[in-house]
């Protein structure tokens, strides 16, 4: 098959584990996303990650989703919790994903020492100055591949209408030049 750029990409033939290829990892990194810290926990098993697999499910009732990898750290911290906080990043908060994306990172209190937040909602953590957070209870986890996808029912939530998002796009952060137009109260 010959792509418009006028590379050739075979069709797979082979296992299923073969078909993640470099083109569709290029094209995956070439969808702009908005950046999230999830949250969970509270006090001594407070925990959080950086995704960027963060989105919206349905309206009524209001429901939100994150894939989360199976071997990662959120996922069983999230599951024994049963509640979680996407923390929408602004344009400014680069260095809090970057912090909350480090696999070398504390777990517990300690994670959070040099991230400004407050508890939110069961103790969960919400981090100041984000776009916008959301506090759900996890309703239901779908495997996906190697990840899991953790649907979870919007209990709370607030919104900043003057910030601006930072994205991720082609493997880096961006500090994003969004137009921000209310179209809604």
């Amino acid at each position: 098959m010959t792509t418009s750029a006028g590379t050739v990409r075979q069709e797979a033939t082979s296992p299923a584990s073969q078909l993640v290829d470099a083109t569709v990892w290029n094209a995956a990194r070439r969808f702009p996303t908005g950046v999230s810290v999830v949250t969970t926990g509270s006090g001594d098993t407070a925990h959080g990650s950086t995704v960027s697999a963060f989105f919206f499910v349905s309206h009524d009732p209001a429901l939100v989703g994150v894939c989360l990898a199976r071997g990662g750290s959120l996922l069983p911290r999230i599951a024994r919790h049963r509640a979680y906080t996407v923390n929408v990043l602004a344009r400014d908060q680069s260095a809090v994903a970057r912090h909350f994306a480090s696999r070398i990172k504390q777990s517990g209190p300690a994670q959070f020492r040099s991230v400004a937040w407050t508890p939110g909602e069961s103790g969960v953590p919400r981090l100041e100055g984000a776009v916008s957070w959301l506090h759900c209870r996890t309703r239901d986890f779908i495997e996906a591949g190697d990840h899991v996808i953790v649907l979870g029912a919007v209990t709370a939530s607030a919104v900043t209408r003057d910030k601006t998002p930072l994205l991720y796009f082609a493997g880096h952060l961006h500090s994003g030049h969004i137009r921000i137009e209310e179209d809604t109260p």
